[in-house]
């Protein structure tokens, strides 16, 4: 129910949005950007340049939004595939590395300044690391659309276009998969 009234939500400000209204572009912005700089950390590892293209992400909202007609599916489908198009744009024109080749010293900015809880972090960082290094693009993808931006099986098959039970079985496999590769 609660993720009904949250996609409700969102459509909702998504037409309000259309019509010119500000405000609701505001608060598409504050209930997505957490889920998109995450997203597009996890694609590019460094926080300056997912800032960027997080920002890039919303203009091209604000451009495209009166391309979201609510007949064909629902706004959060929509948005991400516009999200993940932008990060695809990016990879196209800077042929940059991928998401899981961070760069060293991402870790480091986020840690505390305890040495013990910073190399705590730090190895637990490179063990789930090394785990996402052992997918393959398409399940790096899902990851993250599934556990990053927390999307429904739903919304992914729109994203991918595939279905639901597909990426039921995928899910289960990739945990699998990751578990072993934690183990």
């Amino acid at each position: 129910m609660k993720l009904f009234l949250e996609e409700f939500e969102l459509n909702r400000l998504a037409r309000r949005m259309q019509k010119g209204d500000r405000d609701a572009a505001e608060k598409l912005y504050a209930k997505l950007s957490d889920r998109v700089y995450g997203f597009c950390m996890n694609r590019v590892g460094n926080p300056h340049l997912a800032e960027d293209i997080m920002q890039d992400i919303f203009v091209k909202l604000v451009e495209h939004v009166e391309t979201f007609e609510r007949g064909k599916g629902t706004f959060s489908a929509w948005f991400w595939q516009l999200a993940r198009n932008t990060v695809i744009d990016h990879y196209r024109k800077k042929r940059e590395t991928a998401f899981s080749d961070m760069p060293d010293g991402t870790v480091e900015a986020s840690a505390t300044h305890e040495p013990h809880e910073f190399l705590n972090h730090k190895w637990e960082y490179e063990r789930v690391r090394g785990a996402l290094k052992t997918l393959d693009r398409e399940e790096q993808e899902l990851f993250e659309l599934r556990f990053v931006v927390e999307l429904s099986y739903k919304e992914i098959a729109s994203v991918l276009g595939k279905s639901e039970g597909a990426l039921r079985v995928a899910t289960n496999r990739l945990k699998s998969k990751i578990r072993t590769s934690l183990a």
